[in-house]
């Protein structure tokens, strides 16, 4: 299978003041295509920094990334917001326009992107009935569930028909309940559209959801196990 993503000893070190930290302390993995995977760690264990190199958001210290094929590890900023079209970003706190319905938010990466009038009302109405929101296109952000503007989140991360879903604690501002439905969806989604889906989370549940779990501690992969 085509990998999507190689990490080879990755590292990332911030300056405190004067004192170094090291976030990343070495890491290593693929991601193939059509996989459906977790990086489970607690508070502090460097997943969000993980996070920020596997989106093409910030640069590691030292160490090579591999995103389709290319090594964008000293991608320069252009480089790296060209790289980033390949990511579909699910942000645990929706990052809705409130102001716009649920379609017009959907549109927003295709009007950045250049795509005009109806085929991009078009593309975003496919995207809301694909994520199970056919009905509520027209309806603000305020007028909607959590768990439907989570839905809108990943219809939005999907229009543009990037090469995987990074999903950022899809589940940490949802209900028990509106959480299995969410995860249920991105099974689903992972199963019958074939999308290569990584969830960054601390909860052991939504890891156990996933056909492979990266476990993180201290800026390190502790263990990486098929569930």
């Amino acid at each position: 299978m085509t990998k999507i993503l190689e990490l080879e000893k990755i590292t990332k070190r911030y300056v405190m003041g004067e004192v170094p930290v090291d976030a990343l302390r070495g890491i290593s993995f693929g991601v193939e295509q059509g996989e459906l995977v977790s990086i489970l760690g607690p508070s502090g264990s460097g997943k969000s920094t993980l996070l920020n190199m596997i989106g093409a958001l910030d640069r590691p210290t030292d160490g090579t990334l591999i995103i389709k094929g290319q090594n964008v590890s000293k991608f320069n900023d252009n480089e790296l917001a060209e790289t980033r079209k390949n990511v579909g970003f699910v942000f645990q706190f929706f990052n809705l326009i409130p102001r716009l319905n649920a379609v017009a938010n959907v549109e927003l990466p295709l009007t950045i992107a250049g795509v005009h009038g109806k085929e991009r009302r078009a593309l975003a109405e496919d995207a809301l009935r694909m994520v199970g929101l056919g009905e509520r296109m027209t309806h603000k952000s305020a007028e909607l569930s959590g768990g439907e503007r989570q839905r809108v989140a990943m219809a939005r991360a999907l229009v543009t028909k990037p090469s995987f879903l990074l999903m950022d604690e899809p589940t940490g501002n949802l209900d028990s309940k509106t959480a299995q439905d969410m995860m249920d969806l991105v099974v689903n989604l992972n199963e019958e559209q074939k999308m290569t889906v990584l969830i960054v989370t601390h909860d052991a549940e939504v890891a156990g959801r996933t056909r492979r779990t990266l476990r993180m501690r201290d800026g390190l992969i502790e263990e990486d196990v098929t569930n």
